[in-house]
């Protein structure tokens, strides 16, 4: 998908596949799927991005482990187009706290910034940061969270609106880690944070542990300790995960929690390769052996005499061939998370013209989208502006004096001559890659210079 940079005006408070109407109508130049887009509203669900708010612009959602994430830090941090994350803490984007409910919101410092945002969470100092655990509800409703631990999540792509449902949680973390993982040796993709691999980070993630999706959700609190949240499977994954690390010796699933990130950040794979649970002498298991996750689950913690746990359901009230009996099933059987192959299917383009003066120059943005369902929900798969396993293919008429730089940055060299030039388009999967499918597509692009 790609829009043609930040609009002013009236046009402001639409969101992206909005913008694919009207910026259509004025250029005629925009991709297939336009049925689709019309019937999002302003405000709607496929960016997340609210209407133009009257106070300041932030950054919402929930930090949840299937319980609570109460009384901790939440940084807001800058990623640049390349995909690597600003450590510095001089130039964060906002800082705020977790609610006793999980609840996050924090308002930017820069409401000027463009691109991804990571959102961090960690432990407040002087204060007790802590989570629900499902695990040990009646013995130890809260577990510590320590300086080292952390969660993370992605806002995909900030372009000057509020955004809500950016949730936080143990599966978040794993996504943007696995991201960070890759070192070029897959189609020579460098990792990192951006629209495109997060999403496709988020969907490989969510198939790994038997999920539709873990992007913009939040599990229910299966520990009683005052959050909230509607999504009953992702809380039973949590749960079998919670009573797995006790079941391992645990003493902190936070510890358990960071295990995970540090796993999927070494390799991409939740496999055990770390050794040990961080902070613990407990071997660190692989998550997608057979007969492990599914079993901690359903043998475990909904065993009928599990005094821990704390809501009524049991393996009792399990039927053949439900929801809960289907995921025990994923959650047993052998996975690995390299197989989970996803396709695009919606690719909104730039403007199909340009006016740019001699020694200046555009940025623009393309995103490859996959629809949620029936929804007017979408995941990026895609991304120029940051890595991703789709490729865009630039070939430039003039080559020197009209070029594109990584991530669709349109220069133009302060001798050219004036006169239009033409910027020939390709997207496509990375080749060699196999993670992404889906129509390769082609765009002609004027290069006005005047």
């Amino acid at each position: 998908m790609v829009d043609g940079g930040r609009l002013s005006g009236n046009f402001r408070w639409l969101p992206a596949a909005a913008l694919l109407l009207l910026l259509g109508a004025c250029t005629g130049d925009f991709d297939q799927r336009v049925e689709e887009a019309k019937k999002i509203n302003p405000g709607g669900g496929s960016t997340g991005t609210l209407p133009n708010p009257t106070g300041s612009v932030f950054i919402r959602g929930v930090a949840s482990v299937a319980g609570v994430v109460r009384n901790a830090a939440v940084t807001l941090r800058p990623v640049g187009s390349d995909g690597v994350v600003n450590w510095n803490d001089a130039d964060i984007l906002g800082a705020g706290t977790t609610f006793s409910n999980g609840i996050y919101q924090v308002t930017l410092y820069n409401e000027d910034y463009r691109g991804a945002i990571l959102v961090e969470v960690r432990s407040r100092t002087g204060f007790t940061s802590e989570c629900g655990n499902p695990a040990t509800a009646i013995s130890q409703k809260f577990h510590a969270m320590a300086a080292g631990h952390f969660l993370y999540s992605v806002v995909p792509v900030f372009d000057g609106y509020s955004v809500v449902e950016v949730d936080v949680s143990p599966l978040t973390t794993v996504a943007v880690m696995r991201g960070l993982a890759f070192d070029g040796s897959i189609a020579g993709v460098t990792g990192g944070v951006g629209a495109g691999m997060f999403g496709l980070m988020c969907q490989q993630v969510a198939e790994f542990f038997g999920l539709d999706r873990v992007r913009g959700r939040v599990p229910r609190d299966f520990s009683k300790s005052g959050g909230f949240g509607t999504e009953a499977l992702y809380a039973y994954v949590l749960a079998g995960l919670s009573q797995l690390a006790k079941d391992l010796g645990v003493a902190n699933i936070w510890d358990f929690w960071l295990g995970m990130a540090q796993d999927a950040g070494d390799d991409g794979e939740l496999n055990g390769s770390i050794g040990l649970v961080p902070n613990t002498g407990v071997s660190m298991p692989d998550l997608g052996q057979a007969s492990l996750l599914g079993n901690a689950l359903l043998l475990n913690y909904l065993d009928p005499g599990n005094s821990e746990r704390v809501i009524s359901t049991d393996s009792g009230d399990i039927s053949p061939g439900d929801a809960l009996d289907q995921l025990i099933t994923t959650l047993n059987s052998a996975r690995d998370i390299d197989t989970a192959v996803r396709s695009y299917d919606m690719t909104l383009r730039i403007p199909s013209a340009y006016t740019i003066a001699p020694g200046n120059d555009v940025q623009t943005r393309m995103i490859t989208l996959k629809q949620l369902g029936s929804s007017t929900e979408f995941h990026p798969f895609g991304d120029s502006a940051g890595p991703s396993f789709v490729e865009y293919f630039w070939v430039s008429s003039a080559p020197g004096m009209v070029d594109v730089q990584p991530w669709g940055r349109i220069t133009v060299a302060p001798a050219t001559p004036n006169g239009d030039y033409t910027l020939s388009l390709t997207i496509r999967p990375a080749i060699g890659q196999t993670y992404v499918i889906g129509a390769v597509s082609n765009h002609t692009v004027t290069v006005r210079v005047r």
